[in-house]
């Protein structure tokens, strides 16, 4: 199959799975739309099994540094968001201490556990992947 007609179907499939979640939400059924979204995945997982996508160098390349750059960008983001959001309710302005904003420290809390699994979920695949391409220094 080639990369056109698999793109084909991967939105067929999409406008399926969301007219079927549409229908679902709005007749309140949340299990069919459950039902709709994980019948699109294993399609698609069984699709994508039975078929062979060539991805050549420079695409994969792409794809790389296109992680990396995302990385680069949403960790100190979600970081810097979460220390912002956490320095109010700690300073003790008076627009804080009244409760209307106490939310915002929830959020600030949500992001940082979420920069804090992002750096220790990069540190792990990292880890992995070194040993797995031989760049552990454990090659005696």
């Amino acid at each position: 199959m080639e990369r056109k007609r698999y793109k084909q179907l991967r939105a067929a499939v999409g406008v399926f799975v969301g007219a079927i979640v549409a229908v679902a939400v709005t007749r309140d059924s949340y299990l069919l739309a459950a039902a709709g979204v994980i019948t699109g995945m294993v399609f698609m997982a069984l699709v994508r099994s039975s078929v062979k996508i060539r991805v050549d160098e420079r695409e994969a390349l792409i794809k790389e540094k296109a992680a990396q750059l995302t990385y680069a960008i949403f960790a100190p983001t979600i970081g810097i968001g979460a220390f912002l959001l956490l320095m109010p309710s700690h300073s003790g302005l008076d627009v804080f201490s009244r409760g209307e904003f106490v939310y915002l420290e929830s959020l600030g809390m949500i992001l940082a556990y979420l920069a804090l699994f992002l750096i220790a979920l990069y540190a792990i695949s990292y880890h992995f992947l070194s040993r797995k391409y031989g760049g552990g220094g454990d090659e005696e």
